[in-house]
C-alpha cells in the first residue's frame, strides 16, 4: 500500500479531535475533564460554567465541543430539576401564607358593582364613603389599590395620601381631581389609588408592620388621623396577599418553562445516546 495513503488511514483511526497533525489544546482538554469532574461530583452550577468556558473560549475544538454537548444536556436535566423543587417548595409555602391571610380577609361585592374586591375583615365597613380614611383593597385578579375618603372633607381638596411611622414616610402617586378616579360628592372627597400609585404605601405598611402608623390626606392643606393597629394591619394583609397572588401566577408561568426545558434537555440526551 502507498506510505502516503497509509499513513492518512492510520491518523484518521487512531486520532480523535481537531486533526491528524494536530493534538487537542490541553487547556480546552482540562476544563473538558473539569466540567466532567463537576458533574460527577453534583456541581451542577460549576460544571455549566466550566462548560461555557469551553465553548467560547475554544470553538475550533470540534471533538471537545461535541464531548461537552454531549455533556450539556445532562448538566441542564439536573440544573432543571433543582429549580423545579425550589419552585414548587416556594409555591407550597405561598400557598400556606395565602390561605392565612385569605382567612382575615373579606369578599366584598354589592348589588350594581362590576368588579368585587378582597379587604380585611376586621376594619370593613358598610358605610365606608361616608367616613374618613382608607380601605385597601385586593382585586379579583390580585392587584393592590387603595380607596381613601374623606368625609366631610372641609374644602380639603385631597389628591394624595400618605402613611408615616418608624421616621419615614411613603406617600401614593397624586390623582388630579377629575371626576372619576377622584371625585367628590355631597360634601365629600373619594379617591381611587391605582395600584401603581398604591404600591409605596402598601410596601411601608408591610415593611412596618407594628408599628404605630399615621395616615396623612394630602391637598390644598394637610390632614392627619393615627391609624388603629388593625388599620395597619389591613395595609400590609391586602398588600402581601396581592403579591402572593401575583407571584403564584409567575411562578405557574416559570414551572411551564421549566418542564418544556427539562423536555428538551432529556430528549438531546437520548439522541446522544443514541448516536453514540
Amino acid at each position: 500500500m502507498n506510505r502516503t495513503i497509509f499513513a492518512s488511514l492510520s491518523c484518521a483511526l487512531v486520532l480523535s479531535v481537531s486533526s491528524c497533525w494536530k493534538k487537542a489544546n490541553p487547556e480546552a482538554e482540562g476544563l473538558l475533564n473539569q466540567a466532567q469532574n463537576a458533574f460527577d461530583s453534583a456541581d451542577y452550577d460549576g460544571a455549566k460554567s466550566l462548560l461555557d468556558s469551553l465553548q467560547k473560549g475554544f470553538p475550533a475544538e470540534i471533538e471537545l465541543q461535541r464531548a461537552g454537548m454531549a455533556l450539556r444536556p445532562k448538566v441542564i436535566e439536573q440544573l432543571t430539576l433543582a429549580e423545579i423543587q425550589q419552585t414548587d417548595s416556594a409555591i407550597a409555602a405561598e400557598k400556606a401564607e395565602a390561605d392565612r391571610i385569605k382567612g382575615t380577609l373579606r369578599w366584598v361585592k354589592t348589588p350594581g358593582m362590576i368588579e368585587g374586591y378582597w379587604t380585611y375583615g376586621k376594619t370593613y365597613r358598610p358605610d365606608f364613603m361616608n367616613t374618613t380614611g382608607i380601605e385597601p383593597r385586593v382585586s379579583e385578579i390580585g392587584e393592590f389599590y387603595i380607596v381613601s375618603s374623606v368625609n366631610p372633607s372641609g374644602g380639603l381638596k385631597h389628591t394624595s395620601i400618605a402613611v408615616s411611622g418608624n421616621g419615614g414616610r411613603a406617600a401614593a402617586q397624586p390623582v388630579p381631581y377629575d371626576g372619576e378616579s377622584n371625585y367628590r360628592i355631597d360634601g365629600g372627597e373619594i379617591i381611587t389609588f391605582s395600584p401603581q400609585a398604591s404600591d409605596t404605601i402598601g410596601v411601608f405598611a408591610f415593611n412596618n408592620q407594628g408599628a404605630p402608623l399615621t395616615l396623612h390626606f394630602i391637598g390644598a392643606k394637610e390632614r392627619s388621623q393615627k391609624l388603629s393597629a388593625d388599620q395597619s394591619a389591613a395595609i400590609a394583609a391586602a398588600y402581601r396577599y396581592s403579591k402572593i397572588m401575583i407571584d403564584a401566577r409567575e411562578r405557574t408561568v416559570n414551572r411551564q418553562r421549566l418542564e418544556k426545558q427539562l423536555a428538551i434537555a432529556r430528549d438531546q440526551i437520548t439522541r446522544t445516546a443514541s448516536k453514540e
